[in-house]
């Protein structure tokens, strides 16, 4: 009767295909019950899958093993799956049937040769409540599935003994594996707690319930079974377990020099292969901060080793790797294991990715540009910033080390300030004994914690060339206001005092703690960036000191905000669709209904009808409630779509879509005699390769770039004119 019915299935598609369904109704039927009913929906028992290929001379072994197990016939089904051409595989697998009538033995047949294409089938064709996998060409002891039934609750990993035969015949039970194994002997820990447990197939017994979640991927050619167990890491319910009696119940592994622990490093094994794997966990959904999310990281970690490993190896390949990884899509790949040479640049940068705020991400892309495998010392800005991950995938090719200091995070409280510039100057200290000493040192502000940090190591390391960068002037805010900020007298106080009087400034005078960190930074760093020329002369101008002015020109450079590398654009896909057929503008910034895009409706209200018909302008606003509003206010809604902020990573991604940026000015106030702001979104805007359209601001940094549209602030009718060549 079994072996009929094994004929038939194996036979008859139809057939193999209406047990499959029959099988997903029992999962559907699962879902609906508790864990505790688990065994009274499906046989308790196992189903042992055995994924074969060109098996005909190996899988005889591990049948006799499966025939003559301790464990109640009854109680367990041997499911063969052969996949690819038989080579006689199938004819060894009916002798069996015959010999072993009592033994459940059934088998299938697929035409691709896929080993994880067999075990899926495997799966869907599995009628116990436990599955394992065992290999074809590998032994199990007699003991191995009563023992590992009997430790099964249902929502556990039962983890055997794995003993090592080589070729040669010698046997390894003393093998890293079986350590790690044994030293869990009698124990159930959280799956999170020992992610190595899911880096192979062998001596696992886990619930078909949480088995049929997963699939293993057909498009990885390696590390496939890795990614299929890592899914469980989704459950934080499951844990593993060893049996406390482990005599007779281990899985026997014939190693082959076809294992993976033997592969040769080939660029497309040690390198591709891997990145292919890396993507997949990546792909795994856990919540982040949680200890799924960390042993994720650990597999990660793992299998980046191997590149590392490789690069060591090969070392006049490093670009190629480095661009493969930039190029695989990976958001968060972990840098550390392939990084070849130790930092000898150090960054100080008060707020920084993962943090999201817009100073972290200017600084990042700072980071890339310079171009040089640095430690990164920030400050933990969680009380004030959100968490936005995929930032981090910006720099972290060129992060080595990354100390986060735990300070209150303050744009002008001086106490907390120093605070976190004394403890980032303690660190900085002892980095720079164990490294070997840095030799460059960075740091950028608009908050000033960076820079009095950077100050701090500098005036104590005067070998150390130390690059200060200016996102916005600092004594001024951006109605050219000073900006209030209580200089208290402190040790760090006195210091930097010390340090600007000591290169011959002290006369100049001091009144606010943005006055000091500016001075110092002007005076005692070796080289200083401006975004913009207008930024440089205007913050130079408040100081009636011809001597500053002229050292200050002399080590200076202006440089606007560095435009992401072309990966960064597509690490993260936007999930925002635009329409076909029309012109699509996006506006990514503050709405102002009285200003900037305020100028756009206005235009669009006042253009002709087939203009207004071929244009839709895609807002992502802090005010997309109010935005919707003006727009249904003015008649607009056809026209206008509004959305709330991206995220960063997204939004870079986003900007692909449409057919025109928009970017405006930071509106001046009349105490600024010049604009002194470029708005770092220009630069974000050139990497997409799309036509900007700019309200510029009269002389401003942003009116002398090479843009395709330009209109002063405020020219509605010379903004009509644009629309009109823009759409005809």
């Amino acid at each position: 009767m079994q072996q009929d019915y094994g004929r038939n299935v194996l036979l008859d598609s139809a057939a193999r295909t209406r047990l499959i369904e029959e099988n997903q109704k029992i999962v559907t039927e699962l879902e609906r019950v508790d864990f505790g009913e688990f065994d009274r929906v499906l046989e308790s028992g196992i189903s042992v899958i055995i994924a074969t290929y060109d098996g005909a001379d190996r899988i005889g072994l591990v049948l006799n093993s499966l025939a003559h197990q301790t464990l109640d016939p009854r109680r367990y089904e041997v499911i063969c799956v052969v996949n690819g051409k038989d080579n006689g595989t199938t004819d060894v697998i009916k002798n069996y049937q015959r010999i072993y009538p009592s033994i459940s033995i059934r088998q299938f047949w697929q035409e691709e040769g896929s080993a994880g294409g067999a075990r899926n089938l495997g799966l869907d064709l599995a009628r116990f409540s436990r599955v394992t996998f065992v290999d074809d060409d590998d032994d199990v002891e007699l003991g191995f599935l009563e023992t590992a039934l009997g430790s099964s609750t249902g929502t556990n990993i039962v983890l055997s003994p794995i003993i090592n035969i080589s070729p040669d015949g010698i046997i390894d039970a003393d093998n890293t594996l079986n350590q790690r194994i044994h030293k869990l002997r009698g124990q159930t820990v959280p799956l999170s707690e020992v992610p190595w447990a899911l880096g192979f197939n062998a001596c696992k017994l886990f619930p078909r319930e949480y088995a049929r979640r997963a699939r293993y991927r057909d498009s990885l050619v390696s590390g496939e079974d890795l990614v299929y167990f890592a899914e469980l890491l989704r459950y934080p319910e499951i844990k593993v377990t060893v049996p406390h009696d482990l005599d007779a119940a281990s899985y026997l592994r014939y190693t082959r020099d076809q294992s993976v622990s033997r592969q040769a490093m080939t660029f497309n094994f040690a390198v591709e292969q891997r990145l292919a794997c890396i993507k997949a966990l990546e792909e795994i959904a856990v919540k982040e901060n949680t200890p799924q999310s960390r042993a994720l990281e650990q597999l990660k970690s793992a299998q980046a080793g191997f590149v590392g490993r490789y690069l060591k190896e090969n070392l006049d390949e490093c670009e190629e790797v480095y661009t493969a990884i930039e190029r695989s899509g990976i958001r968060n790949f972990p840098w550390k294991m392939v990084h070849t040479e130790s930092a000898k640049d150090l960054a100080f940068v008060y707020c920084f990715a993962p943090f999201s705020d817009t100073s972290a991400v200017v600084a990042a892309k700072a980071i890339v540009e310079r171009g040089r495998v640095t430690d990164v010392i920030t400050n933990d800005m969680s009380k004030v910033r959100r968490y936005d991950y995929a930032v981090s995938a910006l720099a972290d090719r060129w992060i080595a080390d990354r100390e986060i200091i735990s300070s209150p995070p303050s744009f002008a409280g001086w106490a907390p300030i120093c605070d976190f510039a004394e403890k980032a100057l303690a660190v900085a200290e002892r980095k720079h004994a164990l490294n070997g000493s840095y030799e460059n040192i960075y740091s950028r502000a608009l908050w000033v914690g960076s820079h009095v940090a950077a100050a701090l190591f500098k005036n104590k390391h005067w070998g150390v060339r130390w690059t200060a960068e200016f996102s916005d002037p600092l004594r001024r805010d951006a109605e050219g206001q000073e900006r209030p900020g209580e200089l208290t007298d402190n040790a760090t106080a006195e210091y930097l005092k010390s340090c600007i009087a000591a290169r011959g400034f002290g006369y100049l005078p001091i009144n606010t703690l943005f006055d000091l960190v500016e001075l110092v930074t002007l005076v005692t760093a070796d080289e200083l960036i401006f975004t913009n020329q207008n930024q440089m002369d205007y913050m130079l101008s408040l100081y009636q000191d011809s001597s500053l002015q002229e050292l200050v020109r002399r080590k200076s450079i202006v440089r606007h905000h560095p435009t992401p590398p072309d990966y960064a654009y597509d690490l993260v896909e936007t999930t925002y669709s635009v329409p076909q057929d029309v012109i699509n503008i996006a506006y990514f910034g503050s709405f102002y209904s009285n200003r900037g895009i305020g100028d756009v409706l206005q235009a669009l209200i006042n253009s002709r009808q087939e203009v207004r018909q071929k244009i839709r302008v895609h807002i992502f606003s802090n005010k997309p409630e109010e935005v919707s509003q003006t727009v249904k206010d003015l008649g607009l809604g056809p026209n206008i779509y509004s959305n709330p902020y991206l995220s960063y990573m997204e939004f870079l991604n986003a900007t692909k879509l449409f057919d025109v940026l928009l970017v405006n000015d930071v509106q001046r106030d009349a105490n600024l005699p010049i604009n002194p702001f470029l708005p770092s979104k220009y630069s974000d805007y050139l990497g997409a390769g799309v036509d900007i359209l700019a309200l510029v601001d009269e002389d401003s940094p942003m009116s002398r770039m090479d843009i395709t549209y330009k209109v002063p602030v405020g020219d509605v009718p010379a903004l009509i004119s644009v629309l009109e060549k823009i759409v005809l």
